[in-house]
């Protein structure tokens, strides 16, 4: 299995003494060992983690996550791209094979098993799955089920139904995950500006490919894409804690 760590998103209200989101800690533990923890129970072949090159030169990022995953790859973002989809395709090189591959955004907090979720997907035989809570926000992206609990159609930004993306893409080839961001890419289909991946299922969905959800409860999700997400999670946090 391949695991991309998308970490290269950048709070847009940061300010420049600020630590990169990736690197906000909770019980002294950083957000990136967190992911990083949660991923290596799936031993991977390959770790890859997208940073950006400013954050990397100066925070030492590819040291801090050597220490956690000695074979990880990093991957250098030299410039904004035009959303995920684009950030994910730098790393098209090792990933676009037969080989699972699992896509995890590196500013969000998912308490959850990540082994006994993809095996629940490998063991309903789909093409791809998508761990999912419940919201209602058009911040998030969702996805919409037929009868057979089976994704027929994704959005970003528009709640389409009540099954939001939690930032977990897993997908049985990693193939098929290139060959849909790319299409999308080729029809334009941008929100807001951007190509994000949730909306590149709706390519394999035309393909008749089978995508199914994992659902957990929304207190097990925690973006931190925000200054203002990163301290209601760190109310939160203190308050479990105590």
């Amino acid at each position: 299995m391949n695991i991309l760590v998308l970490a290269g998103g950048q709070d847009p209200s940061q300010d420049k003494e600020d630590y990169p989101l990736c690197l906000t800690e909770f019980n002294s533990v950083p957000l990136i060992e967190h992911v990083v923890s949660s991923c290596g129970v799936l031993q991977p072949s390959n770790l890859i983690v997208a940073f950006r090159e400013v954050d990397v030169r100066k925070y030492h990022l590819n040291n801090i996550v050597s220490l956690l995953w000695p074979q990880v790859s990093i991957i250098n973002i030299y410039e904004q791209t035009q959303g995920a989809a684009c950030t994910a395709l730098l790393a098209a090189g090792p990933i676009d094979n037969e080989d699972e591959l699992l896509i995890v955004n590196g500013n969000e907090f998912l308490d959850s098993n990540f082994s006994e979720i993809i095996n629940g997907f490998r063991q309903r035989k789909l093409d791809a799955g998508i761990v999912t809570f419940r919201a209602i926000h058009p911040r998030y992206s969702y996805v919409r089920l037929d009868d057979s609990e089976l994704v027929v159609e994704a959005a970003e930004k528009n709640p389409i139904s009540t099954n939001a993306t939690a930032g977990f893409y897993w997908y049985s080839k990693g193939k098929n995950f290139v060959r849909a961001a790319k299409n999308l890419i080729r029809k334009d289909a941008r929100v807001d500006g951007n190509f994000y991946i949730c909306p590149a299922f709706n390519e394999l969905i035309l393909e008749n490919l089978s995508i199914g959800i994992h659902q957990i409860e929304s207190k097990f999700y925690h973006p931190l894409k925000t200054g203002r997400q990163v301290e209601q999670f760190e109310t939160q946090f203190e308050k479990g804690s105590n």
